[in-house]
């Protein structure tokens, strides 16, 4: 018995011996590792702001070129389209700056807003499932048929059905 005590005393010894280095060993190597890992990001971050900057330098390279070739001076802009000079009187009322509205019902009164083609079979309408579900169970399709139409499974169709009941 005194035997399997010894063993056993130096099996903990030779394992706590064993631990102990497998710490140092890991200690070691942390330190090594997070300097990497911050030399690796401080280099990815680098290369990402250079990278930023590049195409903000290229976008303001384009925009200053566009605006270069394409921009006539305020006032030629404005006799182009007719756009009245601005109000310096502030005693000057708005009201009288806009066209008045009664000119213009005359073009209005025979207006009829577009129909849908009746010809065409499918309407592309997108609707909600839920929308559908309670559609479908007014006109009188089951849980099952609803549920295999839709693609969904027969427990979220009762459970819309109940929640709108």
């Amino acid at each position: 018995m005194v035997y399997l005590v010894i063993i056993s005393l130096a099996l903990h010894f030779v394992s706590f011996y064993i631990m102990i280095l497998l710490y140092q060993r890991m200690e070691r190597t942390k330190p090594l590792d997070k300097e990497k890992t911050m030399k690796e990001l401080e280099d990815l971050l680098l290369s990402y702001t250079t990278e930023m900057k590049d195409n903000n330098e290229r976008l303001a390279r384009r925009v200053s070129k566009l605006s270069a070739n394409s921009s006539p001076k305020v006032n030629e802009h404005r006799k182009i389209e007719n756009i009245p000079e601005p109000i310096t009187d502030p005693d000057q009322s708005l009201v009288n700056t806009f066209p008045d509205s009664a000119d213009h019902e005359e073009d209005y009164k025979e207006y009829e807003p577009p129909l849908p083609d009746e010809t065409s079979e499918e309407i592309a309408l997108d609707s909600s499932t839920t929308s559908r579900v309670l559609s479908l169970y007014k006109r009188g399709n089951s849980i099952t048929d609803i549920a295999k139409e839709l693609r969904i499974g027969a427990g979220e169709v009762e459970l819309l059905l109940k929640f709108y009941k």
